[in-house]
């Protein structure tokens, strides 16, 4: 699903809020970052059983101009409980 101007204001927001810095910690470049158009999810790996499943967390993608170094933030405490939305 796309990121909505929603999503991308309520992180922006967040990330204001939060005092997150836009320097890269991999190359210290401040050249900006690129959203990855959609929340991205994980796999919950059980590897005991070597079985992997879907996880219920989302996540923001930013990605670094210059490096391509990628920043992770979790959707639900920046969305709130309209995460789906």
């Amino acid at each position: 699903m796309p990121l909505s101007s929603k999503h991308k204001k309520a992180l922006g927001k967040w990330m204001d809020a939060h005092g997150v810095t836009k320097t890269c910690e991999a190359c210290g470049s401040n050249s900006g970052w690129n959203l990855h158009e959609s929340l991205v999810a994980g796999l919950e790996l059980d590897l005991k059983k070597k079985k992997a499943s879907p996880s219920s967390a989302g996540f923001f993608v930013l990605v670094c101009k210059n490096c391509q170094f990628v920043r992770l933030f979790a959707a639900a405490p920046i969305l709130g409980k309209d995460a789906h939305d």
